[in-house]
């Protein structure tokens, strides 16, 4: 290991590997930096007697349209997704379902067998929320954040799909769903679901412009071919061919500081590591009290740093490996038993937000979430011969609040969790459990330091705390008062989830201020969002003289 480099990457998380591996491959001389023995953050596969149980993320909303997967070319080291033709499913009473397809005439038909109006609805809100996310949120997840008021002037003027985007900006989540006029409450909860399902509140403001991006994403979803470690095995693989260091089972306990400027950092072990820039992929707090000494800072970053908002509920998950039958949902259509995701309990919106709301106030009593058999589109999930039966992989997932005794009472919620699905699917009961583990928020925040309190996305996501104010304002474009820090994590532009938004941008700002050229041109949707006038000031063409972007 040297003790001299461009950039010293702390955390190895898909933002930390991405920021790195950009700018190894542009020849900088780096080291990533992981308190855990493995790399991959939240990208957590075990393999348990054959089995692979991904415990925290595991749905790829982005997947191929990640710049990293075709600039750092993944796919040459190991990495595919598989996107099942039949999305999610939603159970109702009576026998009753919604199935949503790759092919959205299919998922019209769908909800039209539930309220024939609702199919013209739903084709109205899918087309748009595709637009959208085309046309600029995905674009803007890949783009540094412009402040509020300017980013909805460029909105409004941009053309009739901007000024919509800038609408729905204003609104709430519900507020957005109910736009759309749906008759049926389960089609309305179905969607509602879809875009509160990563911890978002139905009824907090300014978050309209989400629900687009998640549920049209959350349409066109996809899993890690192998399990999601293989996304962070490839990083760190392009990491170390281009040259990177990546330093694990050590955690940096200071950042090292030479007249105001950021110079290296302290590892665990007293070592010193020294370099131009530091890139903190930690959440505000840690970043900015805990790693440098206090006053470092502007009082109005250590004030917002103190004051960061955490999600007000988190996530329980159960992983387990059994030999049976995959789930078989019986009285329902048989096109519910191929979902990637089948969703039960909620029969109504006000049945999706009693249950955030009973998380919010620590209650486990609310039962509903939704199941994924990751080996049913993997077969290599499960293990590849087993004398007595079928193996599958099953995974549980629910909303839950984090001030529980969990180490006393997660054992018995799995079973709940468990008994519930089985509800649905009664040849459950019939498996043979080989492997089980079972995350609370707890063991999230265990496992994942920078998810304090369970917080999947390092941080609430709130009017407050998005887009130019993700952390605070004066950090928003990934670099910090302090002449040499960089920020580069969830807690930052574009937010958290898989996505690899805050590590490109990052390794953007970070190669400027070290003078470093980048081998990557700005992405093309980047430069069409611009010329729409979508991202840029300088619009340089209307929607129509524009050629359409591929679907």
């Amino acid at each position: 290991m040297s003790e001299s480099y461009d950039a010293v990457v702390i955390g190895a998380g898909p933002n930390g590997l991405s920021c790195g591996a950009y700018l190894a491959r542009a020849g900088a001389k780096v080291a990533v930096i992981e308190r855990c023995v493995e790399t991959g953050g939240g990208l957590v596969t075990q393999e348990l007697s054959g089995f692979r149980l991904n415990h925290h993320a595991l749905y790829m909303m982005l997947a191929e349209l990640m710049p990293p997967y075709q600039e750092l070319d993944l796919s040459s080291r190991g990495v595919s997704f598989v996107r099942p033709e039949v999305q999610a499913a939603f159970l109702f009473e009576g026998g009753k379902s919604l199935t949503l397809h790759l092919d959205a005439a299919e998922s019209r038909r769908s909800v039209e067998a539930l309220c024939q109006a609702d199919g013209e609805r739903f084709a109205v809100m899918y087309e748009e929320f595709g637009a959208m996310c085309q046309r600029f949120l995905i674009p803007a997840t890949y783009f540094p954040p412009i402040p509020p008021i300017e980013q909805t002037q460029l909105l409004e003027t941009s053309g009739e799909l901007g000024s919509r985007i800038a609408a729905f900006s204003e609104m709430s989540p519900r507020e957005v769903i109910d736009e759309y006029g749906f008759e049926d409450p389960r089609v309305k909860a179905a969607f509602l679901y879809l875009g509160m399902m990563f911890g978002i509140d139905a009824d907090e403001g300014g978050l309209g412009f989400l629900l687009p991006i998640y549920v049209y994403r959350l349409m066109n979803n996809a899993i890690v071919r192998g399990g999601s470690h293989q996304l962070s095995s490839a990083l760190r693989r392009s990491l170390e061919e281009d040259g990177a260091e990546v330093i694990t089972g050590t955690a940096v306990d200071e950042i090292l500081m030479e007249d105001g400027r950021a110079t290296g950092v302290r590892l665990g072990d007293g070592k010193e590591i020294r370099c131009r820039a530091v890139v903190s992929t930690l959440n505000p707090v840690q970043t900015f009290t805990k790693l440098v000494p206090e006053g470092t800072f502007p009082e109005e970053v250590e004030d917002g740093a103190r004051e960061w908002e955490w999600e007000e509920w988190s996530l329980f998950m159960v992983n387990s490996g059994i030999v049976g039958e995959a789930p078989h949902y019986e009285g329902y259509d048989e096109s519910v038993d191929e979902a990637l995701m089948v969703v039960m309990g909620y029969e109504c919106p006000e049945d999706v937000i009693a249950h955030s709301e009973a998380a919010k106030a620590g209650s486990v009593d609310h039962m509903a979430g939704h199941a994924t058999v990751p080996s049913l589109f993997d077969p290599l999930q499960a293990p590849n011969h087993v004398p007595f039966g079928t193996p599958h992989v099953l995974r549980w997932e629910t909303w839950a609040p984090y001030d529980r005794d969990w180490l006393s009472e997660r054992d018995a919620f799995a079973e709940r969790c468990m008994e519930f699905w089985a509800g649905y699917a009664p040849n459950l009961r019939e498996r043979n459990t080989r492997v089980s583990v079972c995350w609370s928020p707890k063991d999230i925040e265990t496992q994942l330091a920078t998810m304090a309190r369970g917080s999947i996305k390092h941080g609430a996501y709130t009017s407050l705390q998005m887009g130019y104010n993700r952390p605070l304002p004066d950090c928003s474009e990934y670099t910090t008062p302090v002449d040499g820090l960089f920020v580069a994590g969830a807690s930052t532009h574009p937010g958290g989830m898989v996505i690899m938004g805050p590590g490109y941008n990052a390794s953007r700002a970070v190669a400027s201020a070290l003078g470093i050229e980048l081998p990557w041109p700005q992405l093309d949707s980047v430069r069409l969002a611009c010329e729409r006038g979508y991202l840029s000031l300088d619009a340089l063409a209307e929607d129509a003289a524009l050629p359409e972007e591929d679907e």
